[in-house]
């Protein structure tokens, strides 16, 4: 079980690395973020510092693996530098491009920004989601075959298994810090828009036959830009984003799992 996680978040990572920089460095481009906004990976790269040097202080897990550990953090940087960062960066360059618009002046170009910035996120999240779960679950997988080389724990020390909950768990948390704040801001857009195209300043009386093409517009406008999408609704459309803190509970309350 391991071993085919590690074989398959290795090569997912050798796939996606390329073409997920290429995208990103292109969305940066036409975006011309804010200077402000290039403290986001600094804050992530030190989190992820932070949650490295508090492992120094504790027992690792042993492995019969040779060299297992240094291996380990080879894979780790290639994944936070090769995809983790470049798909986090993007979903906040997406949330930078958003933000710009300005309510009293709204044009069709921001109708198109905040459809395809859905887009964007969605897809940016699945890919950042995708990494992190497999990471989390090559983690548990590895605690799960230390038990089985070793199950009296005479030679090795496999993690705790709340480690693996933690780890899962802090990973989610960091997802959900880039990702919540460029969802709100992209629903402020989309009720701008509507409320620029049929304000409710504007409504005709509930008499008319007006009434009826006023309220038609707002709700197609509510299904174009998804409007109406609540945070959970959005996370529920990427099942990868609940992997790390759902395979991490597997790791810690039913073992046999993985």
């Amino acid at each position: 079980m391991w071993l085919v996680t590690i074989c398959v978040q290795t090569a997912f990572w050798s796939v996606v690395t390329l073409p997920l920089w290429r995208e990103v460095i292109d969305l940066h481009r036409d975006t011309a973020p804010s200077r402000r906004l290039m403290v986001l990976p600094f804050l992530i790269t030190a989190a992820l510092a932070v949650l490295i040097l508090s492992r120094l202080g504790t027992e690792r897990p042993d492995s019969p693996l040779w060299a297992h550990h240094p291996k380990m953090a080879f894979l780790t940087l290639f994944a936070a530098v090769g995809v983790g960062l470049p798909a986090l960066h993007a979903i906040a360059l997406v949330q930078d491009r958003v933000r710009r618009h300005s309510p009293d002046k709204l044009t069709q170009a921001d109708l198109r920004v905040a459809v395809v910035a859905r887009d964007y996120i969605k897809r940016y999240l699945g890919i950042a989601g995708a990494v992190i779960g497999l990471a989390v679950l090559a983690a548990g997988a590895l605690r799960r075959a230390v038990l089985l080389f070793d199950p009296e724990g005479d030679i090795l020390r496999p993690a705790p298994a709340e480690a693996v909950l933690l780890y899962g768990a802090f990973f989610t948390a960091l997802l959900l810090v880039v990702y919540v704040p460029a969802h709100l801001t992209l629903q402020r857009l989309c009720v701008d828009l509507r409320e620029f195209h049929f304000p409710v300043a504007g409504m005709p009386a509930p008499t008319t036959s007006e009434f009826k093409e006023w309220m038609d517009g707002r709700a197609r406008l509510d299904t174009l830009t998804q409007a109406k999408v609540s945070p959970l609704q959005q996370l529920q459309s990427s099942l990868f984003i609940l992997t790390p803190l759902l395979s991490g509970v597997l790791a810690a309350f039913l073992p046999k799992v993985i």
